[in-house]
């Protein structure tokens, strides 16, 4: 038996299985479900379209009709009284969307129901409206309404409640229930109001839907109509309490200007004295002695300077000749002067006279007493100096005393013209105010008379003539398309989630398995006729055909040694394994084979009965030694056929099976017979056929079309697997054939219908 194991095979994942063959819808598959599914989605797609069609006649006309406003803020065309000007609607989006925000408020909405009277409307309060015929009302067959008035008592209120057939009522006090119906003729108001803004314009659309055109249009042009009227008042309203207001600050201004400027006058006559030109008394004496102060400063340095001089030319015992108050002392300059003549004549006599002479000493002397003169002088004019700096030294200590005085007199004043400056800005800035506010309360008092709304009707709303609802076709043109697109995709999504499978590329793709064959169904057979009959009865049918194919696939599987012993099985019951293994075993007798099958499903055996046979032994029976192997058995002259039934039951099948006298039973059988099949049990249900596929050389595992759960075939496989046994292949049983060539899948059995003139069927 071939042990070869694949490990192309998908995971038990079903939803993963269905998608590795594609992971995404292709155009065709699409067609093909649509195709496949055509019937149920023309049946949605005619209950759809009438049922929008009758929807449509029976839903009552609404008409709408809309005014327009033009958001455009007013100019006075005088540029100081704008600003003075209530600020009204600005033409920015955001602005204009609140603006619509409180066009929507309830508040406004009640004020308009209340202007045009309808809260006693019946449109919108519909406690005045007439109540709807109920669900017995509307039956025509009056000979009805009395059984069903009774089962109505029988069923409880909710259920037709929930069913839509009436509605809810709630418990209500007798005191809320104004207040109740007045909120919900709101919410009836505010649902058939419609209000857009429009970005590329500065406008307000307001519309209104009413089954009364008439209605529709007095209703939009009352709710334009009271927005500018508000916008008027309000501005005029804002304006006018501005103007008040101004008013009242105005007075409280003028009496803080007038305490400001008396406390300024006040401060400046108590506590700056004599305060003139912009200068005090002491500020301007600080200005002098300051002025004083350092001029007598600067004439200390100078004779500082001038007596410093003097001592260094007498300590290094030069003339003080150069000093400027020598020079210029007119007593110096007058004994400079007889100087230079007792030296003229000095010059001139001593040309005549000697040292000694009288008149030369007497020159001498004269000169010496001239000497001490000017050195008296000299030190007399020092003396005058030294005099000076002692006098302007003590005169500027006094000056710094009386600065000092002066000073601290000063400071105080200082402090007080803050003080005063202080006063004065607060009186200035109040006075500013005063005068603005006063200009302020000029203008606005002005502006009253001249206030306009910043929004007008460009467009006044008329009855309209044509209704905004749809019509019956339009309805049903909708439904057409909706029931059409919705049945669609349902067909496509039921037809991708459906986890059975279908086609050899399924099979291949998720299971790791190739396609021995797709057997069709038969839904042809005469009155109590089986498969195999049906096979014996048409030898060339497709039926036939299908069985061929596996017989000469699993006979080609291995040239070396044919295959003797196949078994056959399937992972669920019901999937035709029994049918299939009879009809192969029948077609393999029919091509001249000594043919024997048995019967191994040991807990659910029906060999016996699809071929018709009541039998008292069996395969149990004889493993226990009870029956001969001739008496078990059988041999049926119908179809040629021997088979080994199962009649009794035993507490351990896997045990029989893996028995050594069974394997011997097989070996000895495959010398009486050229080819045996063994019936075995689901996989997915019992394990016994793990253990009966190891006495056969090939196994063919059956899958029922579109019935088989891929995680249920994959389980069963995985199990095959895990004790190293791989099916020769699968074989699809009880295949539509027709709606099979419909799926479009691209094996054998979508050219079913162009091979049907090779099939005697």
């Amino acid at each position: 038996m071939n042990k070869t194991r694949k490990t192309d095979r998908t995971k038990n994942d079903p939803a993963k299985a269905f998608f590795d063959d594609n992971e995404m819808i292709d155009i065709v598959g699409m067609f093909g479900a649509l195709r496949r599914r055509k019937w149920s989605i023309a049946i949605i797609t005619v209950l759809g379209t009438t049922a929008a069609y009758f929807y449509g006649a029976s839903v009552v006309p609404v008409y709408n009709a809309k005014a327009t406003l033009l958001v455009e803020p007013t100019r006075t065309g005088i540029e100081e009284l704008e600003a003075t000007t209530a600020s009204g609607v600005t033409t920015d989006f955001n602005a204009i969307a609140t603006q619509i925000r409180l066009l929507q408020s309830r508040s406004y909405q009640a004020r308009v129901m209340e202007d045009l009277g309808l809260f006693d409307d019946p449109d919108f309060n519909h406690a005045l409206a007439e109540p709807e015929p109920g669900l017995l009302d509307r039956i025509p067959l009056q000979v009805l309404a009395e059984p069903l008035d009774a089962l109505a008592g029988w069923l409880p209120g909710d259920w037709f409640v929930a069913r839509g057939a009436a509605q809810e009522q709630p418990e209500v006090l007798e005191s809320s229930a104004p207040l109740i119906a007045r909120e919900r003729a709101i919410d009836v108001f505010s649902g058939s109001l419609e209000l857009l803004g429009d970005p590329a314009a500065y406008v307000i659309n307001i519309g209104f839907n009413s089954t009364d055109r008439e209605k529709a249009a007095r209703i939009a042009n009352r709710v334009a109509e009271m927005y500018v009227d508000d916008q008027l008042n309000n501005k005029i309203f804002a304006t006018d309490r501005t103007s008040t207001w101004l008013e009242e600050r105005l007075a409280e201004l003028e009496i803080e200007l007038r305490e400001a400027e008396e406390r300024v006058a006040d401060f400046r006559s108590t506590n700056l004295v004599g305060a003139g030109q912009g200068m005090t008394l002491n500020q301007q004496e600080l200005s002098d002695l300051n002025r004083d102060l350092i001029v007598a400063r600067g004439t200390m340095a100078e004779n500082q300077a001038k007596l410093r001089l003097i001592r260094e030319l007498r300590s290094a015992g030069r003339s003080v000749d150069s000093i400027a108050d020598v020079v210029a002392s007119p007593l110096i300059i007058s004994l400079r002067q007889q100087e230079a003549q007792l030296l003229r004549e000095e010059a001139e006599l001593s040309t005549l006279y000697g040292e000694r002479h009288p008149r030369m000493v007497h020159l001498q002397n004269e000169k010496r007493n001239l000497e001490n003169k000017i050195a008296a002088e000299i030190d007399r004019v020092v003396q005058t100096l030294e005099n000076d700096l002692q006098v302007t030294s003590t005169r500027i200590a006094t000056i710094e005393g009386q600065l000092g005085n002066v000073k601290s007199q000063n400071v105080t004043d200082q402090t007080a013209e803050v003080r005063l400056g202080q006063y004065e800005r607060q009186a200035e800035s109040i006075r500013t105010i005063y005068e603005n506010f006063l200009n302020r309360f000029k203008e606005t008092r002005e502006q009253l008379e001249i206030v306009q709304p910043d929004v007008r009707i460009v467009s006044v709303a008329s009855p309209p003539t044509r209704p905004t609802t749809p019509g019956k076709r339009v309805f049903a043109a909708g439904g057409l398309v909706v029931s059409f697109g919705l049945a669609a995709l349902l067909a496509i999504v039921l037809d991708r989630f459906d986890r059975g499978i279908r086609s050899a590329r399924q099979i291949e793709s998720r299971l790791g398995l190739s396609t021995l064959s797709l057997v069709p169904r038969l839904d042809r057979l005469k009155k109590n006729q089986k498969p195999y009959q049906y096979l014996m009865e048409k030898p060339l049918s497709a039926y036939a055909e299908a069985l061929r194919g596996v017989y000469m696939a699993v006979k080609l599987s291995n040239v070396d040694r044919e295959p003797k012993v196949v078994l056959v099985t399937s992972s669920l019951p019901q999937e035709g394994k029994t049918t299939f293994a009879v009809s192969l075993a029948t077609f393999a007798a029919r091509s001249h084979k000594r043919v024997l099958i048995i019967d191994l499903d040991l807990r659910h055996p029906s060999v016996h009965r699809e071929l018709g046979w009541q039998v008292s032994g069996g395969l149990v029976e004889y493993m226990a030694g009870e029956r001969t192997l001739e008496e078990v058995i059988h041999h049926d002259l119908e179809t040629g056929l021997h088979f080994l039934p199962i009649k009794g039951q035993t507490t351990n099948p896997t045990d029989l099976l893996d028995s050594q006298k069974m394997r011997l039973l097989v070996e000895s059988l495959r010398d009486s017979y050229d080819y045996i099949v063994l019936d075995s049990a689901p996989l997915a249900s019992v394990t016994d056929t793990r253990v009966a596929a190891l006495l056969a050389d090939k196994l063919i595992f059956c899958i029922r079309w579109g019935q088989n759960i891929v995680g249920a075939a994959d389980e069963s496989l995985q199990a095959l697997r895990e004790v190293n046994i791989e099916p020769a292949g699968a074989v699809l049983t009880m295949v539509d054939m027709k709606k099979h060539a419909q799926y479009g899948y691209g094996d054998i059995g979508q050219y079913y219908t162009q091979s049907q003139k090779y099939y005697v069927n």
